[in-house]
């Protein structure tokens, strides 16, 4: 099991030198960090030169192009693919659980961990990311309800990534992950569940969570192009959800405009 990482970045990154710390304590055999088309291209700190290889995009094209551009520049025995944001961090031992796991799952396609959320200052913040059980796990129809599996946990085997369409799918920027995994469930993939793989998500404001009503419409038309994957019943409750939270989300924002 030979593992690339690829670690996509654009603009000012503050949190990514500690991200490729705790990536290169986990001992994957490549790093490759893509510079998404900053305005002031990513410097690496020296100590991290010797060890990552930085690809830089001049123009800007997402989270899913930048993740796309890595893994092609990953070394061809790569056989597994993880993506890690730059503003999370790989907790230790991550990597060592996804092996064991994928040991007892050799058909596997997809071992995932568990997040815990943290603020900008690396504390946690209290909130709870949904937990899967360890062992093999049937995505559908949980899977298309909401996303358990946080993307910088994630390590795909890279032929199912390819025969699933890649990183660059129809959402270039908001729920590109959750497509990702609804695409490799399409096709039948296995997804194991691996507890003991934990990383640190990072809540803070220049996040792309941040944006509720991005997220919100790129759930609703997630949930549109992949409605033939569950009952009707389950399709339409799932896009309800999405009108409600866009409408909770008018509705703050006129209230913050009159106060």
């Amino acid at each position: 099991m030979r593992v690339g990482v690829v670690v996509p970045v654009h603009g000012w990154a503050p949190y990514l030198a500690e991200a490729l710390d705790a990536i290169l304590a986990g001992g994957p055999e490549t790093v490759v960090v893509v510079d998404d088309g900053s305005p002031e291209p990513i410097v690496l700190h020296p100590d991290h030169e010797a060890s990552c290889r930085l690809v830089r995009r001049e123009h800007r094209g997402g989270i899913a192009a930048a993740r796309a551009t890595g893994e092609r520049a990953l070394d061809p025995g790569v056989d597994w693919v993880a993506s890690c944001d730059a503003d999370d961090a790989w907790r230790p031992g991550k990597l060592a659980a996804q092996r064991e796991a994928l040991a007892l799952e050799p058909g596997a396609a997809v071992c995932f961990g568990r997040a815990e959320i943290v603020g900008p200052d690396g504390r946690p913040t209290g909130e709870r990311w949904a937990d899967v059980p360890a062992g093999t796990w049937s995505p559908l129809p949980a899977l298309y309800r909401r996303n358990p599996i946080p993307v910088s946990s994630a390590v795909v085997r890279r032929d199912a990534l390819h025969a699933a369409g890649g990183y660059e799918g129809a959402f270039p920027n908001a729920a590109e992950d959750w497509d990702l995994w609804l695409r490799l469930a399409r096709r039948g993939a296995t997804f194991v569940s691996a507890p003991q793989a934990r990383i640190s998500y990072r809540r803070h404001a220049g996040g792309m969570t941040a944006d509720v009503a991005a997220l919100a419409r790129a759930q609703l038309a997630l949930h549109a192009a992949h409605a033939d994957l569950v009952p009707r019943s389950v399709s339409w409750r799932a896009r309800l959800d999405d009108r409600a939270a866009l409408a909770r989300d008018r509705a703050r924002r006129a209230y913050r405009r009159l106060v």
